[in-house]
């Protein structure tokens, strides 16, 4: 039957499966690409039905934090409400606002939430994350990115403040994790804020101005989802490399049955291409850090 040759190489000629040949790992390539322009589909009609479930906990992410800075032989930096209440309010905002940035689109900072919540700091930094499934993964992430390290490791900062907050930013839900530090002891340079390894001046009058942000309410948005797209991705790509590798040892079997097995560049190129595609979908993650 002919649909067997999708499988099995060729009874007369020993072609290979036609699901091995460059045509049938298109095939795959193209179904892949269709599932993700579906998710995308799924967000702008139904948004909130993609996500992660994530199980971050904002003492873990402080008590993480502290390990590293304690390798390194920096002293802990404290929880800190007024910081907790900025991040906070810099969570919410991004979702309020639909952005995933330092910067909102209408023109708040990053001061603007620390002044906000009451906290008067001569130098402060901010770390962003999201879409991360555990604590351990936020802080390694940060702690693999140079400015992300920088900051977390900044021997100036003395106190902390963390919020982990769900919602829906592009049509998706997602888990935001803003980390703040700051310090309200007098150093011997203008208040700023390091943002991306950026140090930026805060001006005076920013001190100064009414702060209004502090009203803003944070709401617990719905944690309900009904489809992990990493997980989906990741699920099915594995299905297609196990069911590649699977052929693949199939074709040399029956080959070497029919007294005609060589190796060929076909085999060599197919099992590179499955280990390339196994080491990405192993090393990659949903999580990013900003």
């Amino acid at each position: 039957m002919a649909w067997k040759n999708w499988f099995i190489p060729h009874k007369d000629t020993h072609k290979k499966a036609h699901f091995l040949s460059w045509e049938g790992l298109s095939i795959c390539i193209l179904l892949f690409i269709l599932l993700q322009v579906s998710f995308s589909i799924i967000n702008y009609i139904k948004p909130g039905v993609l996500g992660i479930t994530s199980g971050i906990d904002q003492k873990k992410i402080i008590e993480l934090t502290n390990i590293e800075r304690q390798k390194e032989g920096l002293p802990p930096v404290l929880e800190n409400d007024a910081l907790n209440k900025a991040a906070a309010l810099k969570a919410q905002n991004m979702l309020q606002e639909n952005y995933w940035a330092h910067f909102s689109p209408s023109g708040k900072t990053p001061w603007d939430f620390m002044l906000g919540s009451g906290y008067k700091f001569t130098f402060a930094g901010e770390n962003l994350a999201k879409n991360f499934y555990q604590p351990d993964d936020v802080v390694k992430a940060w702690i693999a990115s140079p400015t992300h390290r920088d900051n977390l490791l900044n021997p100036k900062y003395e106190d902390i403040g963390i919020a982990v907050v769900e919602g829906v930013l592009n049509g998706q839900k997602t888990t935001l994790v803003v980390q703040e530090f700051g310090t309200t002891r007098k150093l011997p340079t203008n208040p700023s804020v390091n943002v991306q390894g950026k140090q930026i001046a805060v001006p005076e009058q920013e001190f100064n101005k009414p702060q209004l942000l502090a009203s803003i309410s944070v709401t617990k948005q719905s944690n309900k989802v009904l489809i992990d797209p990493y997980s989906v991705s990741r699920a099915t790509g594995f299905s297609i490399i196990i069911l590649i590798f699977t052929l693949l040892m199939l074709d040399v079997w029956i080959l070497r049955k029919r007294g005609v097995f060589r190796i060929s560049s076909h085999h060599v190129a197919h099992m590179a291409l499955l280990l390339l595609a196994a080491t990405s979908l192993v090393m990659g993650g949903p999580g990013v850090v900003l």
